[in-house]
């Protein structure tokens, strides 16, 4: 596994098709994984940008299309404004277009901040795709906290629905 810190190095090691020397008369193999430090990413869907966010630290195979992060922060512009998520860890694979976060995430959107313990997105070949958790989930924001087990998050519209009987504390004390 090499670990790359330049998305320079990153482009001339996917276009020359490896990140090591040819040695004479050695078939040229592809490094099948690469491990970036930093690394800054958009997802983009019918060529407009969806998200943009950076990694700390992403390893990404490229015989099965699995990667991995670290210390994930995620902007999405939404109908209501942008959207930050926050998690320490995910991992999915992109030819499945399906992404789990782990570790405590915090989504917030303005003054309203969403916490979990882990998440799932997944995309559709076609429509909107739909971020679902079963674990607790609580929603706070000025003067209110709303706890449920379990949710559903549609990021094109901004709706979320909360499951597991879900309770709405009302009239909280505002605070700066």
């Amino acid at each position: 596994m090499r670990s790359i810190r330049s998305p320079a190095a990153l482009l001339v090691c996917l276009l020359v098709g490896g990140c090591r020397p040819g040695r004479t008369g050695e078939a040229r193999q592809l490094v099948p994984e690469l491990t970036m430090e930093g690394v800054r990413f958009s997802i983009e869907r019918g060529g407009q940008s969806r998200a943009r966010g950076e990694a700390d630290r992403l390893t990404y195979r490229r015989d099965t299309t699995a990667v991995a992060a670290e210390g994930l922060t995620l902007l999405m512009t939404g109908p209501d404004g942008e959207v930050r998520l926050t998690a320490p860890q995910g991992a999915g694979v992109a030819a499945d277009r399906r992404f789990d976060v782990s570790g405590g995430i915090h989504l917030t959107r303005g003054a309203d901040v969403a916490s979990t313990a882990s998440a799932s997105y997944e995309s559709p070949q076609v429509g909107a795709g739909v971020v679902t958790g079963a674990e607790p989930v609580t929603v706070t924001g000025p003067g209110y906290r709303l706890t449920g087990r379990g949710f559903r998050l549609f990021p094109a519209s901004g709706e979320m629905v909360l499951g597991g009987g879900a309770r709405l504390l009302a009239g909280l004390p505002v605070t700066p």
